[in-house]
């Protein structure tokens, strides 16, 4: 047990130590096996944002994930991750993985449609579907690896059920949308029955467009997705398959408009400044676009930090039309038009297909940032 406070001008940051077998991280030579101590319940008297951030590599390599909250408990899950599809050199270095943490005793969970000829690590159940029981605070991992051909994307679209609450992280530590190079790319994500709208709106990033990335996984049969406000549908997915819609599929200004005929989960991965090498990708969950969604994001901790090492603070914001926007930046209070005088802000854009929302880029951004719209608001 690990007691502290916190405000939004004094985070509470926890070291979780370095090495492959942290209370965060599990080797990937211990996976399939349940854990009794492994990840974080983290509990507190009001309204705290939590992510855990890491490097690895040497330093060559970072990412992170958000805590979704209570909102990451449920019963239906569809697994999303980089692709790894164009790798050149798949091998043992690209790792695809499911976590998942029970919130009750005695609860079991269901892994299944996995890609044929899948193999999970330490596993002999191949791709077949298969069963664990949990108690509460217990975590399970499962994982592939190269250099088998079939699990560079053989976990995307799998399903993991469970009769009681669980949470569940799933990613690629370790993996690419490009011929080169690798990265990170993991969050936590919500069930299926917090999905609660069909409409998305992705922001890129500066990466090239074989690594810009939008990634789309069908939950049920005959899903229909439209891009940018056509009547035509670009795919139609049934329950696991996914599809992958690349940079060139955004509008000029840099927005893409989705809208789907069924409920999917939606993940997006995002490069940096262009490099040819295909470096420093990213991968996170998306959430639909919602009448529920808050107004207020107070706040986001060391923006510009992931341990001691100083990044660029950049953050992409949607928000309804015409709605205005105010910020504090390590306790000073900004409007757009000030904000505006320390930092680069490209918006607001229009947004190709959905004339409703509108798109902000702010970068340079460093410190503990809150923003605050008058209508509902995305970042």
């Amino acid at each position: 047990i690990i007691n502290g406070s916190v405000s939004r001008s004094t985070p509470f940051i926890y070291n979780i130590g370095f090495g492959n077998d942290t209370q965060l991280h599990v080797d990937a030579s211990q996976t399939n096996n349940t854990f009794s101590n492994k990840g974080y319940i983290i509990e507190a008297d009001d309204l705290i944002y939590v992510s855990a951030r890491v490097t690895a590599g040497n330093g060559n390599h970072a990412g992170e994930l958000v805590s979704k909250g209570k909102a990451s408990l449920g019963n239906r899950f569809r697994i999303g991750a980089i692709t790894n599809l164009t790798v050149d050199n798949y091998n043992d270095i690209h790792t695809t993985f499911i976590s998942v943490l029970a919130s009750e005793n005695n609860t079991t969970v269901n892994f299944s449609d996995f890609k044929p000829g899948v193999q999970l690590i330490n596993s002999s159940t191949g791709d077949s579907p298969f069963s664990i029981v949990l108690n509460s605070g217990e975590s399970y991992v499962i994982a592939v690896q190269g250099p088998l051909n079939p699990n560079r994307d053989g976990l995307i679209g799998s399903l993991v059920t469970s009769d009681k609450p669980i949470a569940l992280n799933c990613g690629s530590f370790g993996g690419s949308n490009a011929p080169g190079n690798l990265d990170l790319g993991f969050d936590q994500i919500v069930p299926a029955e917090r999905i609660n709208n069909n409409e998305y709106i992705f922001i890129k990033s500066t990466g090239i467009d074989i690594v810009e990335t939008v990634l789309l996984v069908a939950d049920v049969d005959n899903t229909e997705v439209f891009l940018s406000g056509s009547t035509t549908p670009d795919a139609v997915l049934n329950a696991g398959n996914y599809a992958v819609f690349d940079g060139s599929s955004f509008d000029l200004n840099g927005n893409l408009y989705i809208r789907t005929s069924q409920k999917v989960f939606a993940y997006q991965t995002i490069g940096d400044n262009s490099a040819s090498d295909q470096r420093n990708q990213e991968m996170f969950f998306v959430p639909p676009l919602s009448c529920q969604t808050p107004r207020i994001i107070d706040n986001i901790p060391s923006i510009d930090y992931v341990g001691s090492r100083q990044f660029t603070g950049r953050v992409t914001l949607v928000t309804k039309t015409g709605a205005s926007l105010n910020f504090i930046i390590d306790g000073t209070n900004y409007t757009l038009a000030e904000l505006s005088l320390i930092t680069n802000i490209t918006g607001p854009t229009n947004v190709v297909g959905n004339n409703n929302y509108q798109t902000y880029v702010i970068t340079g951004l460093t410190g503990d940032v809150s923003v605050f719209s008058t209508e509902e608001l995305y970042l």
